[in-house]
């Protein structure tokens, strides 16, 4: 019979948050799955809400909105599932036609951050997937 272990409730801040949730990456390039790409950070990189339904599977993880008290869990995905997504052709496809239907570029997408703590999260998640992508390709 198991014994009940009392656990104590931590509460954590965004940055400890976001520390406890990047790894560096792993000597052989690739990157850590535990770094983990939220809604925002997809729609820098050209998701649409389509697209996530579309193309992504279901969240992978749910975390707790630490910016607004009582609304739904933020919906997480592992940069091995975005870039793995974002390496296929019909993904490339439909970015380059969204992109041009918006009248955006990737580049433009990017410099609209303004928040510095949303910047950091974004270059983390963008240098994990590409990390990720290129060790798939080296494999290949």
């Amino acid at each position: 019979m198991c014994k009940p272990q009392n656990r104590t409730r931590v509460v954590l801040d965004e940055t400890e948050i976001q520390h406890r949730k990047t790894r560096p990456e792993r000597p052989n390039g690739r990157p850590q799955s535990t770094v983990w790409i939220t809604k925002p950070i997809l729609k820098t990189r050209g998701w649409t809400e389509s697209a996530i339904r579309d193309f992504l599977p279901r969240p992978e993880q749910h975390y707790s909105n630490p910016h607004v008290k009582g609304r739904s869990p933020m919906p997480l995905w592992s940069a091995r599932t975005v870039g793995r997504i974002e390496a296929t052709d019909d993904w490339q496809l439909w970015l380059a036609q969204s992109l041009a239907r918006r009248g955006i570029s990737l580049r433009e997408l990017s410099e609209s951050i303004r928040d510095n703590g949303f910047r950091n999260r974004f270059h983390t998640a963008d240098r994990a997937i590409s990390a990720y992508q290129e060790s798939r390709h080296r494999i290949r």
